[in-house]
């Protein structure tokens, strides 16, 4: 047999997204629909009741994992995700491009996000890593550039602790925060890092704000990616393999780095999609195409749909919508086309609800869907919020992806 797994991010909703419906709810899902008629609903809270989720920890919750075990920080699954070498001892930060403006003594924020700059970032990462570090003699580290604005940092060194604060303020018009140890965790180890973190960021400053890349982008009346923000850090987590758990060999489909960078710590193998970016613009369906590809040589493929999100903490019903509209046409239109349904067991859900109203994570419990020859069916014709509080698979927490693989036959037993 074979298991697909598809989450779209941010799905849930609220039903005042859209003239008392959601989002999910007011579009229109043909496809989707006739899946749940053929197979059962539930909901699923992505951690557990009443638990607001991040992305970070509600993908481990929903792949089978405990977070408040195996969570060490969103900082380790960014730098994976785009491909960094990961070590013991390392930590390691998600990382922003932003714009600041010199104030005094202080550096005042003034965009988070550098305008979501779109070219010269691997310019910019190139002159950052060029930085010689002074301050603290035997740490060294590396800086990459991902999507846009984003970007991950990791440290390399003895002594180093991922217990320190972050300089990012989370607002604009105010000034970066200096990185300081964590007041729980005040020893050598975190007060090194942090003056590791300090001399970058300044340097990085000095570095990036007469640079070429700036330059042209100040004449163009952009906003100047001339700064560092970090946060989410971590070190190196201890996390079981699903290989190892279960036997089975997965596969990652992702255009965001946090979510193959959350798959590979859990040893999935990533394909790369061209067309795939993580936004609204992505190729659906060569997703699709990808998914049913990689379903050949893997036991069962994890796909991550990352738009819905997006449109949600934009605010954008109408964008969120029309997106989830692509996923049904152009995503599982072509992907059920192509699978051989007497041998597949699909799943899909979101990893948490992102309501038009409120544009962040809210702790509601998304739908679910499961759809195969060994799921019994129930009595619900339609995907959406409230025909799956109907469903006959009932509310539960986390464990979307062991449940998936026990409809394969595939889980281990507890017990005798």
């Amino acid at each position: 047999m074979k298991g697909i797994l598809v989450i779209a991010d941010g799905l849930g909703g609220r039903p005042t997204d859209v003239d008392g419906r959601t989002c999910l709810e007011a579009a229109e899902t043909p496809v989707l629909d006739e899946l749940a008629r053929l197979g059962a609903l539930g909901l699923v809270d992505p951690i557990g009741p009443g638990v607001r989720p991040g992305s970070d920890t509600a993908h481990l919750s929903l792949l089978g994992y405990d977070p408040y075990a195996v969570y060490t920080g969103r900082g380790v699954f960014e730098c994976l995700g785009i491909g960094m070498v990961v070590r013991e001892g390392d930590v390691c930060f998600r990382a922003n491009f932003a714009s600041v403006e010199a104030r005094g003594s202080e550096l005042v924020v003034t965009d988070r996000r550098a305008g979501r700059i779109e070219s010269g970032q691997h310019e910019l990462a190139e002159a950052l890593n060029a930085i010689d570090l002074e301050s603290v003699p035997g740490v060294s580290f590396e800086f990459r550039a991902s999507t846009q604005h984003r970007g991950a940092l990791l440290l390399r060194g003895d002594g180093l602790s991922r217990h320190v604060t972050e300089n990012d303020p989370h607002a604009t018009g105010k000034p970066a925060s200096r990185f300081a140890a964590e007041v729980d965790h005040d020893d050598e180890a975190a007060r090194r890092t942090a003056a590791v973190l300090n001399e970058f960021v300044e340097r990085a400053y000095e570095t990036l704000r007469d640079h070429p890349v700036n330059l042209r982008r100040i004449e163009d009346g952009k906003p100047s990616a001339n700064f560092v923000l970090a946060r989410g850090a971590a070190d190196c987590p201890h996390i079981e393999s699903i290989e190892s758990l279960y036997g089975v060999r997965g596969a990652v489909i992702a255009g965001g780095a946090l979510y193959r960078g959350v798959a590979l710590a859990c040893g999935m193998v990533p394909i790369d999609v061209a067309g795939a970016t993580g936004g609204l613009d992505t190729d659906l369906r060569a997703k699709a195409a990808a998914t049913l590809v990689a379903l050949e040589s893997f036991d069962y493929v994890f796909t991550h749909i990352k738009g819905t999100d997006n449109a949600g903490h934009d605010q954008d019903a109408a964008a969120k919508t029309t997106f989830i509209e692509r996923i049904d046409r152009e995503f599982f239109g072509p992907l059920i086309e192509g699978l051989d349904a007497s041998v597949t067991h699909l799943a899909f859900t979101g990893d948490h609800t992102t309501p038009i109203d409120f544009g962040d994570h809210t702790h509601e419990p998304v739908p679910v869907l499961f759809f195969g020859p060994n799921v019994a069916r129930d009595e619900t014709a339609a995907f959406g919020e409230r025909e799956a509080g109907r469903g006959g698979l009932g509310r539960w927490s986390g464990r979307v992806l062991p449940m998936l693989l026990g409809y394969n036959n595939w889980s281990p037993k507890f017990g005798s």
